[in-house]
């Protein structure tokens, strides 16, 4: 097939674009479609024109390089959580290239959620724990959750990309390690559109722990500008009261200097102790 000749393609600038020429119409028609991706893992795919699914049915993979990090850094055995699963685009490859480790998914969206737990059961990743939750600041709230059909790599409480709600309960991140009497979380990633800081208050008892986990995620001046009760470095700024060291993490084929809390722009940070 055509598109298994852009996977062994060097990438070269504006190789997503001819990309999107070239399967217009595919990307556009196709729903509910499910594409083998690399390490023979298969995906149910909500559609083709979120990034997610695109870059799947195009590489195989989406985000290689988080991926490939988190398979270095995650110790024996050791717990992963993946706050804002989406349809399992990172936590199943990591299952299937490290299954010693125990994964914890958690997706608000419920419809996005019924894509995570097929995708689960799809390649067997029986080291997953999937949860149909809000991360919070507290628990056993029942919120709207936004989540475009088209763009469901999107999802937010706040109402950015759609007004369609979906409500969903809510649980803190200390309450979640509670739940599954862990010792010791290693590494978090972490994507839920803006909302980073409430789900870091939510967990303050483990991140105040001097082997608190690893933490991986995007900072977006808009989406936290967006989000309800915080504004553009607030989770940079939690977390460094908290004693984490910010570093810039963009590339992920390296780790970039140290850095302050940022208040403008758009980079993946890394945040240890």
């Amino acid at each position: 097939m055509l598109k298994d000749l852009f996977r062994v393609l060097p990438h070269f600038k504006g190789r997503y674009r001819l990309a999107r020429f070239i399967f217009s119409k595919l990307i556009s028609s196709s729903r509910d479609i499910i594409v083998t991706g690399r390490e023979n893992i298969k995906y149910k795919l909500p559609n083709l024109k979120e990034n997610i699914g695109f870059e799947i049915f195009i590489d195989g993979v989406y985000e290689p390089g988080y991926v490939k990090y988190f398979c270095t850094k995650i110790p024996l055995n050791g717990i992963f959580f993946d706050l804002g699963a989406n349809i399992g685009s990172i936590c199943i490859p990591l299952a299937k290239l490290r299954p010693d480790i125990t994964i914890i998914a958690v997706e608000a969206s419920p419809r996005v959620f019924s894509y995570l737990k097929y995708n689960i059961e799809l390649n067997s990743c029986k080291n997953i724990f999937a949860e149909n939750l809000a991360l919070s600041s507290l628990d056993n709230q029942q919120l709207p959750f936004y989540s475009p059909e088209e763009k469901f790599g999107k999802g937010s409480l706040s109402a950015v990309f759609t007004e369609t709600a979906e409500y969903v309960n809510t649980i803190t991140l200390d309450t979640l390690n509670h739940k599954y009497r862990l010792s010791k979380i290693d590494v978090i990633k972490i994507d839920v559109e803006g909302y980073e800081r409430t789900v870091f208050e939510g967990g303050r008892t483990l991140l105040s722990l001097k082997n608190a986990p690893v933490i991986l995620f995007e900072f977006a001046d808009w989406a936290e500008n967006m989000a309800k009760n915080t504004k553009a470095g607030d989770a940079q700024t939690y977390l460094a009261d908290l004693g984490y060291r910010l570093f810039d993490f963009s590339d992920s084929s390296k780790l970039g200097a140290e850095m302050t809390p940022q208040s403008v722009g758009n980079l993946m940070i890394l945040a240890t102790k």
